[in-house]
């Protein structure tokens, strides 16, 4: 057997493989007579049929097997003793001929390759990054008290709807089968909807345009009691009965209130609890900083580095790995919407290599226990002994998805971390509406 490799180009290769009929006739010899002595042919004792006849019936079929078989491992200690890097997995080459199975015992094989660019990465001179420190201003404060306020408040009746009060009322529809009793909060609504609700008092109909009624369709969704795929261009008549009117007084910002929410003498005044909000989002606002500078770095690094990838090679490549047949056009259209996340995907385990990122299963191990054990604190559940919060993340981990979700979350804290060593950052305090603000350019 002889394997040989010719380089088309920097990003492609041709792997041809040479099996003679003295590479596999010895293993096709030694499987025809272990046939002859377990197959039972009509006319003949089990064992005793004529070798010519089990040859006859079997042997191109073995042969076949046998060479398809040394064909697959010849490529894959070709690929795995020269360690190349390559992009999908070897597809036949395009001037591969046919191979007649019945009669040929010479075969060639023609395989192409789509290689790994080289790519490397000085994170030093990356410019004009900006490491953003997230502050909770006022308004975030502001409203996350009101918040508070409203969800510990109580509702009082009233004589008819206000622009700040609570509707119990029924939407219907019958042609379109909707009959739901929901509470609107009036500031839900749009401007049109509220002025139409606005001095309505108990037993009054309104009718809508349900095109015209909710800012946001995902809460008409629930609403009118209807699923996702279904709210979304949703354009029909709807009648609203109100059944009652509620005005929600905000509960006061006492030592009473906050006993019953933190736990008693935990927060002692209205400052105590701006304090602990402030903290508690700026805390959070860390993740939020870190995602925007993986975001901000991994754009900068797609912009300034010069990746080249066998786009011919990989569009044929997509054809081959597709579920379904798809056409050329199909295929074109299928790299062009992966093409920037595998040079990024490229471009993350070049600077891994480089700096010497690596995951290790304990690191995996860790993760998948602080998962559970938080998990399991939300859902209000006994957190199991350490034997057995282990064995549950390892039976997690048996699970090639979850390791791989789980790998992503470890790598991607490990390039912020690096990312805040290496790269020449420009530090900048930002008041979280200014920060939504700025991302809405």
């Amino acid at each position: 057997m002889q394997i040989e490799r010719t380089d088309l180009d920097n990003l492609t290769a041709q792997l041809s493989i040479k099996i003679d009929e003295k590479d596999y006739a010895e293993k096709v010899e030694k499987k025809l007579k272990k046939y002859r002595k377990e197959i039972e042919m009509p006319g003949f004792r089990k064992g005793k049929a004529p070798i010519g006849l089990i040859r006859k019936k079997y042997e191109r079929a073995l042969i076949a097997d046998e060479v398809n078989n040394m064909m697959q491992d010849a490529i894959n200690n070709y690929l795995t003793e020269n360690k190349v890097n390559l992009l999908g997995f070897p597809i036949p080459s395009e001037n591969q001929k046919d191979i007649d199975w019945q009669t040929e015992t010479n075969f060639e094989f023609n395989y192409d390759l789509g290689l790994a660019p080289e790519i490397d990465v000085d994170l030093s001179k990356l410019e004009g990054i900006t490491d953003y420190k997230i502050t909770a201003d006022k308004k975030l404060i502001d409203d996350e008290v009101a918040k508070i306020q409203q969800q510990y408040g109580s509702f009082s009746d009233l004589d008819e709807v206000k622009k700040d009060s609570y509707v119990l009322g029924t939407f219907t529809n019958e042609d379109e089968n909707i009959n739901s009793q929901t509470t609107v909060n009036m500031a839900d609504l749009t401007a049109k909807a509220q002025k139409a609700l606005v001095g309505k008092k108990k037993g009054d109909v309104i009718e809508f345009k349900s095109t015209e009624l909710y800012k946001d369709p995902h809460t008409m969704m629930h609403a009118l009691n209807i699923d996702h795929d279904r709210v979304h261009g949703l354009d029909v008549p709807l009648k609203f009965e109100v059944s009652g009117v509620f005005e929600l007084k905000p509960a006061e910002l006492n030592k009473e209130l906050f006993d019953k929410i933190f736990g008693e003498g935990k927060i002692e005044d209205e400052e105590g609890l701006r304090k602990f909000i402030k903290e508690n989002f700026e805390k959070e606002l860390e993740g939020v900083s870190d995602n925007q500078l993986l975001n901000d770095i991994t754009e900068k690094l797609l912009e300034t580095s010069k990746i080249n990838l066998p786009k011919d090679f990989l569009i044929r490549w997509i054809g081959f790995d597709s579920k379904e047949e798809i056409t050329g056009a199909q295929a074109v259209q299928e790299y062009e919407k992966s093409e920037k996340g595998l040079k990024y995907q490229l471009l993350e385990e070049s600077i891994a290599k480089k700096y010497g990122i690596k995951i290790t299963f304990d690191e995996l191990l860790s993760l998948t226990k602080d998962l559970l054990v938080q998990q399991m604190l939300q859902y209000g559940q006994q957190v199991p002994d350490e034997a057995q919060l282990e064995e549950i993340a390892h039976s997690i981990l048996k699970n090639e998805e979850e390791v791989k979700r789980l790998s992503d979350q470890i790598l991607k804290k490990k390039l912020v971390k690096l990312y805040k060593k290496e790269v020449p950052v420009q530090k900048k305090r930002i008041g979280y509406h200014k920060f939504l603000d700025l991302n809405k350019k």
